[in-house]
């Protein structure tokens, strides 16, 4: 992965999507998540599991959760360099390979998101006035109500009956657990 120096400047132009190095950073130095995935069972296509992950965790980072967003990133050297990416799936690929994989993937991004806050030595604050660490655990709707998406509507239960459900830990709200 290129090294990136990240500086202030009062004279020069900043894209927007400089944070992709830092997410880039976050997940290839903070976390094994490539040594995991690379464990899992070898993939046909060429695209290593670990690049359909950063992939996506690059759309996301950019707002974009849209398959068909990844089409604009072929030749983006700046998305490919941030992220530490080999290869740019196709849309199609990227979908299949999510739908497909999903159950694997899971349990290895949570642990990678536990993984990051402990390398990177994360600040976890209390609350001022008791010194308790918050943990605040909740479910969440889910508004699918304008997609074309079967069987989904404005609800606290996806498409499959199941209620999505996070815990964010301290006053910063570091993501702790998704399901």
């Amino acid at each position: 992965m290129q090294s990136f120096i990240i500086e202030k400047s009062e004279e020069e132009f900043y894209t927007p999507h400089s944070g992709l190095v830092l997410v880039g950073l976050a997940i290839n130095k903070y976390t094994s998540m490539a040594t995991k995935l690379s464990r899992l069972e070898p993939n046909k296509k060429g695209i290593s599991n670990a690049d359909v992950i950063r992939n996506y965790l690059g759309l996301m980072s950019l707002g974009k959760s849209d398959y068909e967003a990844i089409a604009d990133k072929k030749g983006d050297s700046l998305f490919q360099s941030s992220l530490g990416i080999k290869s740019i799936p196709s849309p199609e690929t990227l979908r299949q390979r999510l739908d497909n994989r999903a159950v694997a993937f899971e349990p290895i991004i949570s642990s990678c998101a536990i993984e990051f806050i402990k390398k990177s030595k994360a600040t976890i604050s209390p609350v001022k006035s008791t010194g308790h660490v918050p943990l605040d655990i909740d479910v969440f709707p889910m508004d699918n109500s304008n997609t074309a998406k079967e069987g989904v509507s404005r609800t606290y239960h996806n498409y499959d009956g199941y209620t999505p459900i996070a815990a964010y830990l301290g006053m910063e709200g570091w993501c702790w657990a998704l399901s």
